[in-house]
């Protein structure tokens, strides 16, 4: 039992001096992956370092039966509202703002608007 302790004490000290050897760009980097979200009925996914030449990527996929939106808020606070996927279909927009939070949006007939859960 006591080596085992003394095991798991090297590895947590050799996780924490490792995390401390990070570069700054390899920090960006991990933070560069994709974001997926999974909403009633859809799945949408952000990406602020896309690799296709734009500052970022907004997708969604709808299986529901109404239309749907996936606003993108950027940083500065504006908002994108581009990204609407009609049902059975799935899309895709390329933005020029990094994505801070995106929210999910369905069409409702009743009332011809959409209603948006929270940020996420």
């Amino acid at each position: 039992m006591k080596s085992f302790g003394r095991v798991a004490s090297a590895a947590a000290l050799l996780a924490a001096v490792s995390a401390g050897l990070v570069s700054p760009a390899s920090a960006a980097e991990v933070g560069a992956t994709a974001t997926t979200i999974n909403y009633p009925q859809a799945q949408a996914s952000f990406d602020n370092n896309p690799g296709n030449g734009a500052q970022s990527w907004l997708w969604a996929s709808n299986w529901g039966s109404s239309r749907i939106r996936i606003d993108a808020q950027h940083y500065d606070n504006s908002i994108d509202y581009s990204l609407v996927v009609e049902p059975g279909q799935a899309r895709s927009v390329n933005l020029s703002k990094d994505i801070w939070r995106i929210r999910y949006c369905w069409f409702d007939t009743r009332v011809n608007y959409y209603g948006c859960h929270g940020w996420s």
